[in-house]
């Protein structure tokens, strides 16, 4: 009996070191297949850490992150050409929030090799911070232009040309003739030059008369669906779409509106924007990567540079 249960204690080990052994062959088995697979999968790819020379930060507040994220991706598709990795700082969440004055000093902390910023406000100047013995960092800026900031490039829209098309796009919505409202507070240039266009452009529409508010003004009447408000940068956007909603509840009027920001992309699937204009923002990453790397090469780059816009209407 003693010598059944010594031979059940060998069998029952011999198993478990035969299932142990076989285990470990799995294990180094799976290993190698893995390492093989990740040796291949990076072989070739020499944009490294290590490898790159340069360092690109693209940056900007949370309000802007779907569209920084595209501006990301045009840019990442140079990196390679010019021996760069390029990064993307932009808060996650809106509990993360973070000022771009406070985003740009941590890009400058890290004494990258250029910026690429978006800018949410004509009067916004934001500061790079730079040490004494380093060189100071080039920034290029998109959005909003800020003509008292220190950028070497500026990607934006041609405001002639945008006029022209914004009168397109009103008579289009306009087809029986009507009244065409263009909210504008601003005294800057880029703006008088878009709304000359428009202005001149809807000349060659008999029935739709045009007219330039500072902001809206209740006491409007209207007596038929034959308005269309035009606002002619984001902010002005945003709070006239808030403001109509507030004051027509029988959808008496038409919004065409300019903006790349999440809230802007949610008020046109809900209705409230009739149409979007926005940039492309791919190429506006593709331009800023060969304006930085021209400054860097030449010592300039272009002061202003023309960016591709995109309509998108309403599905409501």
């Amino acid at each position: 009996m003693k010598q059944k249960a010594i031979n059940f204690i060998k069998k029952t080990s011999l198993f478990f070191t035969l299932i142990a052994f076989l285990s470990l062959i799995l294990v180094f088995a799976y290993s190698f297949f893995y390492t093989s697979r990740t040796i291949s999968s990076t072989a070739g790819k020499e944009n490294t850490d290590e490898n790159c020379m340069y360092h690109v930060m693209v940056t900007g507040t949370y309000e802007n992150k779907t569209f920084l994220e595209e501006v990301y991706k045009g840019a990442l598709s140079l990196a390679e050409k010019y021996n760069c990795i390029v990064e993307l700082h932009v808060p996650q969440t809106l509990a993360g929030k973070s000022s771009l004055q406070e985003l740009l000093n941590y890009c400058s902390y890290l004494t990258c090799d250029g910026i690429i910023a978006y800018i949410d406000s004509q009067d916004e100047t934001p500061i790079l911070l730079c040490r004494e013995d380093e060189p100071e960092i080039p920034l290029v800026t998109i959005g909003q232009l800020s003509p008292n900031l220190h950028q070497i490039s500026y990607i934006g829209i041609n405001n002639w040309e945008l006029g022209k098309k914004l009168a397109d796009e009103t008579a289009s919505f306009l087809k029986n003739g009507g009244n065409a409202y263009i909210i504008s507070n601003s005294t800057a240039l880029n703006s008088n030059n878009m709304i000359s266009s428009l202005q001149l452009a809807l000349q060659n529409y008999n029935s739709i008369q045009s007219y330039v508010l500072e902001k809206f003004d209740p006491s409007l009447e209207f007596s038929n669906k034959n308005n269309i408000f035009i606002c002619l940068n984001e902010e002005d956007t945003i709070l006239m779409a808030q403001v109509l909603l507030e004051q027509f509840v029988d959808n008496k009027y038409k919004l065409i509106g300019f903006g790349n920001n999440e809230v802007c992309h949610l008020y046109l699937q809900k209705g409230y924007i009739s149409e979007l204009i926005s940039q492309n923002p791919e190429k506006i990453g593709e331009s800023a990567i060969e304006e930085l790397f021209e400054y860097r090469t030449k010592g300039y780059a272009n002061s202003y540079i023309t960016a591709d816009v995109k309509i998108s209407r309403s599905p409501g």
